[in-house]
């Protein structure tokens, strides 16, 4: 399984967005009058998320294999993202199209700075803002909607392949979690997912055990605090001490 340490960012919250889609469908039949899982996925995905944090744990035998906190803002666009594996950890900011690594276990502990392409975060964006939701409504029969208090709960327990395959089939999640679909057995998934009367996601909480190369993995994966952070910033000390890699380029 590898770690693909530049595009985590990108995977991982882009996974969030898969997390809020892989949750709306079956209503529930009882006499609460109960909006259907397609309904509130349908409306759901056409909310736009100015905020969120996530926390993500990969365990294999009780021993954690890769796990993450990411924050991220918009207005402008900023990423906060603390990174661990059995190989590695680092952290990473990302404000605009330039990004911030300090990677540990290395011989420097300073600050690297990359600039992206034009567009490379646009996809991420919108996946944020909803795109990601379209690929769940097919499979909205999977899913069961209760009453949560004045809110609603949006529930999938079982191994469906289906479900399985559209949380893991994006390729940001792929690069994040470096699962190769063909080699991956699905045992049980968990994802309920809260929403508010007005179809706004306000959390959810994905359990998921599979099999990978033979060995049984767990992957847990939290969202929460959606619209909530109200501001994030690169600090001045990481910006004014980073290394330019693309100025060392030039020489």
């Amino acid at each position: 399984m590898k770690f693909m340490n530049k595009k985590l960012i990108l995977g991982l919250v882009a996974l969030l967005a898969l997390c809020l889609s892989a949750c709306s469908q079956k209503s529930a039949k009882s006499g609460d009058n109960l909006p259907s899982a397609k309904t509130i996925l349908t409306k759901a995905q056409k909310a736009n998320y100015n905020s969120m944090h996530a926390t993500w744990d990969e365990k294999s035998n009780g021993k954690t294999l890769q796990k993450a906190a990411v924050e991220y803002t918009t207005k402008p666009t900023i990423i906060y993202a603390n990174v661990s594996a059995t190989s590695n950890y680092y952290k990473m900011w990302v404000e605009g199209k330039n990004s911030y690594i300090q990677m540990k276990g290395t011989n420097s502990s300073h600050w690297f700075k990359t600039t992206a392409k034009a567009g490379t975060y646009s996809s991420f964006i919108q996946s944020l803002n909803g795109n990601l939701l379209t690929p769940f409504i097919p499979l909205h029969k999977q899913f069961k909607v209760k009453k949560n208090d004045n809110n609603y709960a949006l529930i999938y327990k079982g191994n469906n392949k289906r479900v399985w395959n559209a949380i893991v089939s994006d390729a940001a999640v792929t690069t994040l979690i470096g699962i190769d679909i063909d080699d991956v057995k699905p045992i049980n998934t968990e994802i309920q997912v809260d929403v508010d009367k007005n179809y706004n996601v306000n959390d959810v909480k994905i359990v998921s055990s599979y099999k990978d190369d033979g060995q049984k993995k767990t992957l847990t994966m939290n969202v929460d605090q959606i619209d909530q952070i109200k501001k994030l910033s690169v600090p001045s000390a990481v910006k004014k001490n980073s290394v330019d890699l693309g100025k060392l380029d030039k020489k």
